[in-house]
């Protein structure tokens, strides 16, 4: 029953992201003036952070407290410079990456490249040079030269490739594949697929983190509720932990000491302990978040947790330390990604 009703979000997620790309031109729209859209309130404990979070339905950026864009028909995923100086999203509709601006202080549009189908997340070699993008609709990566903004590669991977993320060392790309059981193990230097690390079968890999020293990658399994751990050097599964129901993206506590991992089917926010025994994490806490908790991100200090809460139309704010949920930021139609910066 499970998979029945998440097989009906997919599809109505595919489906409305269809119909907005028979809108969309494909080409840069440059943005919304700030001033035409309502800007979202900021609670008090978040004054001195940058958070912007992607609204799925109406292609708008928000940054609360300070501005609102119009990106385009509708947009997903949230990705920063290993410098703090660009951000980049993932228009669904339009196909393309679009790069933000943040060094002065107003994300500006820069730059913008096409894609493959429904691109969904990101990840930046630590040079800048390269941006790594999942193409969820297809089974591949485009590999984005930011000298020129053109695709100088698209590496084929098992089906549907959703999180991705750089090593600590730099030398590889992780991305988890939805629809193939798998997580693809791209070779950063080269831009070539260099692994395929199968998981159960019918295992639906969403979400991914890794440990500081990158010998620990997790993935969030989206059908089973589980937490997959992956050793690195074996390039194998060594432990599965139990979560909440359809996990999604996981966030890393900026010490390396803890993850948290948005269940969206039982509304939870699920905390894990990985500082005592990285290859088997242990459940702290669990959360209780309304909505249906999918995008999450850590301050830089580590106080806070931000979820975007993508049917309760809000963001939910997590105090760190006492684990409860201190606030609660409206305004959205379908947050799908957040992002949060000095």
């Amino acid at each position: 029953m499970r998979r029945l009703k998440w097989r009906g979000v997919v599809l109505l997620v595919t489906i409305l992201t269809a119909m907005l790309a028979g809108c969309a031109s494909g080409t840069a729209t440059g943005g919304t003036k700030p001033a035409q859209l309502p800007v979202l309130a900021l609670p008090s404990p978040l004054a001195s952070y940058s958070i912007f979070v992607t609204d799925l339905l109406t292609g708008n950026m928000a940054e609360p407290g300070h501005h609102t864009w119009h990106v385009g028909q509708s947009i997903h995923g949230l990705g920063l410079s290993a410098d703090g100086k660009t951000l980049y999203v993932t228009d669904v509709a339009a196909n393309r990456l679009i790069a933000f601006d943040l060094s002065s202080g107003t994300p500006r549009e820069m730059h913008s490249v096409g894609v493959g189908t429904y691109p969904v997340h990101t990840a930046s070699t630590r040079d800048g040079g390269t941006i790594f993008v999942t193409n969820f609709a297809g089974a591949s990566v485009s590999v984005v030269d930011t000298h020129s903004w053109t695709v100088r590669a698209t590496i084929t991977t098992p089906a549907r490739p959703h999180s991705i993320l750089l090593s600590p060392d730099g030398a590889w790309v992780y991305t988890g594949c939805f629809g193939g059981s798998a997580i693809a193990v791209i070779d950063a230097a080269s831009a070539t697929l260099a692994a395929t690390i199968a998981l159960p079968t019918g295992a639906e890999p969403y979400g991914l983190a890794i440990s500081p020293d990158g010998r620990y990658l997790y993935a969030s399994d989206n059908f089973t509720g589980r937490l997959f751990v992956v050793d690195t050097q074996t390039r194998r599964e060594v432990a599965s932990i139990p979560v909440g129901l359809h996990p999604a993206l996981i966030a890393r506590s900026p010490n390396g000491k803890t993850l948290y991992v948005a269940n969206g089917g039982s509304r939870s926010v699920s905390v894990l302990d990985i500082s005592h025994d990285p290859a088997h994490p242990s459940v702290r806490a669990t959360v209780a978040v309304t909505g249906y908790p999918h995008g999450i991100a850590v301050t830089p200090d580590g106080r806070y947790v931000v979820v975007a809460t993508t049917y309760g139309k809000t963001l939910a704010v997590i105090d760190s330390a006492t684990l409860k949920v201190i606030a609660t930021i409206a305004g959205e139609r379908y947050p799908n990604d957040v992002l949060i910066t000095g």
